[in-house]
């Protein structure tokens, strides 16, 4: 069964893609995340022998944008420094470099994608009926305009004329607002599409079989938006990503070493031009010759590793060191094993196939940060040579965990944190900590670490009386 599983409840927005219950891929919603996003932007310099522009759109990075992500009218009348213009994030930012922008914007539906100034009409390549295909192709031409372009989603297919109408003229009447909006450059005009919304619309809900959801307006509106799909509220106490072990499955994406089934292990290293994977034996010894041993455990480790990199989101380089084999039909097994697997990656995949030194090449689109890099920072103390959790992460783990003791029979928790994690649980002048008590029925009183840690423990539930107590006085338990 093919199930998508949604982590609603709380501030941080989670989901993980499951198949026959294990976990292919994890998104998790950043709060600072601007892909999909449009802004009123203004050019600060353009790069000439680059053809390209650095733009400000209010962030701490300035965006950077391309000739080629110009429409044809900017294109040929070419930018200027001051000048004001419409750009969307097509790329986030990284610890380097800013977002990339592009100024030929996409208006996403649950249908159609519009696109002002793109000129051509597309179907997914997912509707294969060549009658539909060209049918929405017709459909499109009559709808566009000079310069405008569509393209069909999945979900269009044998939706009605005037559906697919109606949606074209909602995206449309977007795009008109922005252009007629009188703002002042940098400035943030509409945000991308909601986080749940654009993993539906990018898992094609026909591909599932079940969504699971601990929220139950939530649950509501997916049922009424899929009625083809069983939607499940998750209404136990234990919450829905430990009930689903999806987060052990988070834990043991943080970590080096994945070991396999049959005592082989993986240890993965990212560094910033390329991912390495190198595979070992470790305790598996097989029953067969060697080179059978050699050639189950690369199978497996084939396996393993394209798994880890959907579910860790790995992109650029890839290289895999197998254990070694020197015969070219173990080396094409191999190969035709990661190819299989790359048919089953929604993101751009090429295989390249083993060097002359035997380290297997492959490269994998970037579309959105890796898992790790939405979950850890730099560790301060080592000067950036190891990782520890983020604050978010830190401060969305207590909540969670506090989610659990609703309706306790104590009137209050004390917890103790890092300074930084508490300053997002606490939210500004303290309403987000306002609404989670309310929510939870008991008071959260926080103490903060003064040394750097990623370590947090819920230390003490009681009344009120006892928590403040503890905290005047400072006690330890």
């Amino acid at each position: 069964m093919r199930k998508l599983v949604l982590n609603a409840k709380g501030s941080q927005n989670r989901c993980a893609l499951l198949e026959e219950n294990l976990v292919q891929e994890i998104h998790i919603h950043h709060i600072n995340e601007t892909a999909g996003s449009i802004y009123a932007g203004r050019v600060l310099n353009v790069l000439k022998g680059m053809q390209a522009a650095f733009v400000d759109i209010g962030l701490e990075k300035n965006g950077y944008l391309s000739v080629n992500d110009l429409p044809p009218d900017l294109k040929s009348a070419k930018l200027n420094e001051g000048q004001q213009l419409l750009v969307q994030v097509a790329k986030e930012a990284t610890e380097h470099k800013g977002p990339k922008l592009t100024a030929s914007l996409e208006f996403g539906g649950q249908y159609l994608v519009y696109m002002p100034t793109s000129g051509y009409t597309a179907v997914s390549k997912k509707i294969e009926d060549p009658s539909e295909r060209e049918r929405l192709r017709s459909i499109g031409t009559h709808f566009c305009e000079e310069n405008e372009g569509l393209v069909f989603r999945t979900a269009a297919s044998g939706q009605a004329e005037e559906t697919l109408h109606n949606e074209y003229r909602y995206l449309k009447k977007k795009y008109e607002a922005l252009l007629h909006a009188n703002t002042k450059a940098p400035a943030l005009l509409t945000e991308g599409t909601p986080f749940f919304d654009r993993i539906l619309r990018e898992i094609d809900p026909g591909t599932l079989q079940q969504i699971v959801c601990d929220d139950s307006d939530l649950a509501l509106d997916l049922k009424s938006r899929y009625e083809i799909l069983e939607v499940v509220f998750h209404q136990s106490k234990q919450p829905v990503f430990d009930a689903y072990k999806i987060e052990q499955e988070i834990d043991k994406a943080l970590k080096r070493m994945v070991w396999l089934k049959n005592g082989a292990y993986l240890v993965i290293d990212q560094t910033e031009a390329l991912t390495a994977i190198d595979v070992n034996t470790g305790k598996f010894s097989g029953k067969s010759s060697l080179q059978d041993t050699v050639r189950k455990t690369n199978l497996e480790a084939a396996r393993e590793a394209a798994r880890q990199i959907r579910l860790r989101n790995l992109s650029g380089m890839i290289i895999i060191d197998f254990i070694d084999m020197p015969r070219q039909e173990d080396r094409q097994a191999i190969l035709r094993e990661m190819l299989r697997e790359a048919k089953l990656d929604r993101v751009q995949t090429k295989m390249l196939g083993f060097t002359q030194m035997n380290i297997f090449q492959m490269t994998r689109k970037r579309v959105r940060p890796d898992l790790p890099s939405l979950i850890t920072e730099p560790c301060p103390v080592c000067s950036g040579t190891g990782q520890v959790l983020s604050s978010e992460t830190i401060a969305f783990k207590i909540e969670r965990e506090l989610w659990e003791l609703q309706y306790m029979e104590h009137e209050a928790a004390l917890i103790e944190l890092p300074p930084h994690a508490a300053e997002i649980l606490r939210g500004k002048n303290d309403e987000h900590l306002k609404r989670l008590e309310k929510a939870l029925h008991f008071e959260i009183f926080l103490r903060e670490k003064k040394e750097w840690t990623d370590h947090y423990k819920i230390v003490q539930l009681g009344n009120r009386e006892m928590i403040q107590r503890l905290l005047k006085n400072k006690d330890k338990i």
